[in-house]
C-alpha cells in the first residue's frame, strides 16, 4: 500500500512541479534571446544612420542574423518616428512558446528604442 501512495504522490504532485520549473526556465531562455536580439537590432540601426556606413543593407538581413546568432524565431516589429529632434526607431520582439496542439503563443513583448538620430533615413532601418 505504501508503494501505491508513493507512486500517486509522485505522479500528482512532484511531476507537475518539475514541469512548471522547466517551463519557467524555458521562458527565461526565450526572454534572454529576445532581449539580446532587440539590443543587437538597436545597435545595428544606430550604427547604420546612413546608407554608406551600413554593413547590413536591409532589415531582413538583420532578422536572419538574429535567427542564426541569437536563436530568436519570433515576430519582429519596427517603427521609426521622425521629429524635429531627430529620428527615433523602436523595435518590438515577442516572447512566446510553441505549444504542440495550440501553436505559437506570444504573451510578452520586449521593447527597445534607439537614441535620437539626426542623419537617419527611416526607409533604410524599418521595412
Amino acid at each position: 500500500m505504501r508503494e501505491a501512495i508513493g507512486g500517486t504522490l509522485l505522479f500528482w504532485f512532484i511531476i507537475p512541479i518539475f514541469m512548471l520549473i522547466i517551463m519557467f526556465v524555458g521562458f527565461i531562455i526565450n526572454y534572454a534571446s529576445a532581449y539580446r536580439s532587440a539590443n543587437y537590432l538597436v545597435e545595428q540601426i544606430e550604427t547604420c544612420q546612413s546608407m554608406s556606413s551600413c554593413t547590413h543593407t536591409s532589415f531582413d538581413s538583420m532578422k536572419s542574423v538574429i535567427r542564426e546568432k541569437y536563436k530568436y524565431g519570433g515576430k519582429v516589429d519596427c517603427s521609426c518616428n521622425g521629429t524635429s529632434s531627430g529620428t527615433v526607431c523602436g523595435v518590438t520582439l515577442y516572447v512566446g512558446m510553441d505549444l504542440p496542439l495550440i501553436g505559437r503563443i506570444d504573451y510578452f513583448k520586449v521593447n527597445a528604442e534607439t537614441k535620437a538620430m539626426y542623419q537617419a533615413s527611416g526607409a533604410l532601418m524599418c521595412p
